[in-house]
């Protein structure tokens, strides 16, 4: 059985349901036991494949995802990754930070996925009250990021043209 690590996933499922990821990528920084990365999966739609960051180890639960061509796990970390030009000249519609848990941290993360979000994108943040997520916000609206809904452990963040 796949796991999370915190609440509200009831939200992750309802701002992924359906969404349509317009041939760009989805991601989750942070993966854990998996239970992000399998609701995104099998929740956006018209996403090239899903990538998963976690320099902890392979997620075993995601080998048929794997197989089937729609999961890519990055076993480093988000600076590692981040600085991988394997991964700089994508675009990414859908990203999840359940990373580290520090207002720097979430804010490096942000700001490089802002720099390569398509023209409909969600961020979705995961423990938003553990840093400044106002900040955050506020730095996004430079990308044209709004603050769509709020729940107890998770903040949508969308993108739109």
């Amino acid at each position: 059985m796949i796991r999370g690590d915190s609440a509200d996933y009831d939200l992750l499922d309802k701002w992924s349901k359906n969404f349509d990821c317009q041939g760009h990528y989805s991601c989750e920084i942070g993966v854990r036991e998996g239970q992000g990365s399998l609701i995104i999966m099998d929740n956006v739609i018209n996403n090239y494949f899903h990538i998963g960051v976690d320099p902890y180890g392979d997620i075993k639960a995601f080998e048929d995802y794997t197989r089937r061509g729609k999961y890519h796990f990055v076993n480093k970390t988000d600076i590692d990754f981040m600085n991988d030009d394997n991964y700089k000249r994508m675009i990414f519609s859908f990203v999840f930070f359940d990373g580290p848990h520090t207002t720097k941290d979430v804010l490096r993360e942000a700001i490089w996925f802002a720099d390569r979000s398509g023209k409909h994108t969600r961020f979705v943040f995961d423990d938003h009250k553990y840093y400044e997520m106002d900040k955050i916000a506020h730095v996004l609206e430079n990308w044209g990021f709004k603050t769509i809904e709020v729940g107890d452990n998770k903040v949508l963040l969308e993108k739109n043209g």
